[in-house]
């Protein structure tokens, strides 16, 4: 059993990682069914499950770019 944080956070015990090969960036999906909750995992990265949720592709090099600049500015409205 595991216990759930005050933040609804449950850690999978090792025993049931290593059995289903559960890795870091694995992506992991609750579904309600009737009165219980189904935890399945997809592997992959959180851009992947985007990718397959809306079709779309995010460039991460742009999104990147554009929290640089977001931070650079950031730090130039603080320094004035």
């Amino acid at each position: 059993m595991s216990r759930i944080t005050q933040k609804g956070q449950v850690t999978i015990p090792k025993e049931i990682r290593e059995r289903l090969n559960i890795k870091p960036n694995d992506i992991g999906e609750f579904i309600i069914k009737e009165n219980s909750v189904i935890f399945t995992i997809r592997k992959g990265t959180i851009l992947d499950a985007h990718r397959k949720k809306t079709g779309k592709e995010i460039d991460f090099n742009k999104v990147r770019d554009l929290m640089e600049k977001d931070i650079a500015l950031n730090i130039i409205k603080e320094t004035e």
